[in-house]
């Protein structure tokens, strides 16, 4: 890898590979990671309790903030020159690190110049910081000396006087999933040299009022060579040594944001969801459609309303392509799109992040749910592969997850209230015997009532059909579109008695869904064609057209009804297993979700 010394420019992007397959081995790479254990300087590794208070959470949702790689070595001028056509300033100045940048021959200023010149833009700096060494190398030791030097050239960065107490993101060895870099694809050596150093630097008198860690992985994680059969998770040293989490993406071609970086985030939160996530290194290649602009803003808008990414780090340099979206000291060489992003309300600037360097462990903010102080609102529950049930007490991010194991994998698992106390518990309906089992607890145990039920291949459909505040279950019959609702629950190993109600409603091969879609006390039938993504329902249950039906969520999506916001109807929401999410609705009508939490990754999804 390059020094960064005076005469040589200090911002790198990440090693890509040229044609021939060979990396571009003087250049840092593009994603980032930080975490760290304290641990002993002695060579063996000694796990020290992190701080367990938490400092005031980061808030995730509504607010975004901007960073820059500069390419100018006087990175002051640069950024300032940007924030003053662009309206705002930059929040992060993204900086490239090496151990020994600074000992030798090389400029003895180096370190303490590129953070200052990120500090005088009125930016905080993250450093990424390399070692062009293996992974074993320094997690047993062999740069300790160098790693000390580096760190106690930023202490007395952190001392200089005049002006705020100054403060930084430390990302060590960032892209180490990746096979491009000396230290890459190996996940264990990884861990124990972030862990290293991160207790070296601390070791100086650096703590976390003056300094956050980041895990920086790469979004793409290599699959080749010594990296393969690896994954991101492999990699991530553990939440309680990870104060941020980010990471680097770029779009290549004409993809979406989602496809090129949100994505990403959504494979994060399956690792950790607690923290503020940073995309710490992105860029759109120029394709000539003129699209790039209008990317920009949406990436930004989608990073306004992202429950864990608080900002986003643009790598304004030239290198495979000119990714920059700042070139000159004029308006002319201001992208529009950035420009735009800078200008939005919704992009704030922030200097010094006082919030960010107080004592205790970083995390993100709760993301509240939709449901209004004092109401009854529904909540959802999930399954997993396992038979491992989690049901949210509630749908706000920092809500509780009660977690329990009932019934076996392939069991079709639904909810109900099935003993009239207002708490839905769980049912199975076992299609290797026939039976359903529920229980009245949301606790891991034998069922408390069981029953034989329908034909092979019938639908169980939970609600209340009557009004009465108690939960049956009924029959959805798919190969003939046929419902068959029972208002008692079947006992002590009979089956269910005669239908109360029979009628024909929607396409064979439909999937039902129950809810009470007109706020009269009593549940009705929904049906979700997946074949063309419409939801359709009625209002009483007997045969007839729909009352209602509208377009909604995606090919693969599992819909589920419910009172989310306690206003005393249900509407629709889906899960997306494809990504993890939930997504909610306050009305039965087309559009965009009014409220959404990414859950993880599960097989079934029911009403709670």
């Amino acid at each position: 890898m390059l020094l960064p010394i005076k005469d040589v420019m200090p911002a790198r992007k990440s090693i890509s590979r040229t044609q021939d397959g060979c990396a571009d081995n003087a250049l840092m790479n593009r994603r980032i990671t930080v975490a760290a254990i304290l641990l002993a300087l002695t060579g063996s590794l000694v796990v020290t309790a992190p701080s367990v208070r938490a400092a005031s959470p980061i808030v995730g949702i509504g607010t975004v903030y901007a960073g820059m790689y500069s390419s100018q070595w006087e990175a002051t001028a640069d950024l300032e020159a940007m924030a003053a056509w662009a309206g705002k300033k930059a929040t992060f100045a993204g900086t490239f690190h090496d151990v020994f940048e600074s000992a030798g021959s090389n400029w003895a200023g180096n370190t303490a110049w590129l953070l200052e010149q990120a500090w005088q833009a009125e930016a905080t700096p993250v450093a990424n910081l390399g070692i062009n060494a293996s992974a074993a190398a320094i997690a047993g030791g062999s740069y300790d000396n160098a790693i000390i030097a580096w760190a106690n050239r930023v202490k007395a960065w952190t001392e200089t006087p005049g002006g705020p107490q100054r403060t930084l993101f430390i990302a060590p060895l960032q892209e180490h999933n990746g096979d491009w870099t000396s230290y890459g694809c190996d996940p264990t050596n990884f861990r124990l040299a972030y862990a290293r150093i991160r207790s070296l630097v601390q070791g100086v008198g650096l703590d976390e009022t003056q300094v956050r860690w980041v895990w920086a992985p790469n979004g793409w994680t290599s699959d080749v060579g010594a990296c393969k059969g690896k994954t991101l998770s492999d990699y991530y040293p553990g939440s309680e040594i990870v104060d941020v989490i980010g990471y680097s993406a770029y779009r290549w071609g004409e993809e979406n944001v989602y496809t090129a970086v949100a994505g990403v985030a959504d494979a994060l939160r399956a690792i950790d969801s607690t923290k503020p996530y940073l995309v710490l290194q992105t860029a759109a290649w120029n394709t000539g459609s003129g699209s790039k602009e209008q990317w920009i803003r949406d990436l930004f808008s989608w990073a306004t309303d992202d429950q864990n990414v608080v900002g986003i780090v643009w790598f304004n340099l030239a290198k495979e392509t000119d990714w920059r979206v700042w070139n000159s000291t004029t308006q002319a060489g201001l992208s529009t799109g950035w420009r735009d992003a800078l200008s939005s309300s919704s992009t704030i600037h922030t200097w010094p992040l006082t919030d960010w360097f107080q004592p205790g462990r970083l995390v993100i903010d709760a993301l509240p749910g939709p449901c209004p102080d004092g109401s009854v609102c529904d909540t959802v529950a999930f399954v997993n592969s396992a038979g491992r049930w989690y049901r949210h007490d509630g749908l706000g991010s920092g809500d509780p997850v009660t977690a329990f194991y009932f019934g076996n994998p392939g069991d079709v698992p639904f909810m109900g209230d099935w003993d009239c106390d207002g708490v839905r518990t769980p049912g199975l309906y076992r299609q290797s015997d026939g039976f359903v089992y529920l229980r009245n607890t949301n606790t891991q145990g034998v069922a408390d009532i069981t029953f034989f039920f329908g034909n092979p291949g019938d639908v169980p459909v939970a609600g209340d059909f009557d009004g009465d505040d108690c939960d049956t279950l009924s029959i959805y019959r798919p190969a003939d579109g046929r419902f068959f609702v029972v208002n008692e629950l079947g006992r002590n190993g009979g089956g269910l008695g005669a239908a109360d109600y029979d009628f024909w409603f929607g396409n064979p091969g439909d999937n039902p869904f129950v809810g009470d879609f007109d706020g009269d006390g009593i549940d009705t039938i929904g049906l979700y064609r997946t074949s063309t993504g419409f939801a359709y329902f009625r209002n009483s249950l007997a045969t007839g057209i729909a009352d209602l039906s509208f377009f909604y969520g995606d090919p693969g999506d599992k819909i589920v009804a419910g009172d989310w916001d306690g206003d005393g109807d249900d509407t629709v929401a889906v899960y997306r297993p494809s990504t993890g999410w939930f997504y909610v609705n306050f009305d039965n009508a087309q559009g965009n979700a009014d409220y959404a939490l990414y859950v993880g990754s599960y097989v079934a999804a029911a009403r709670g």
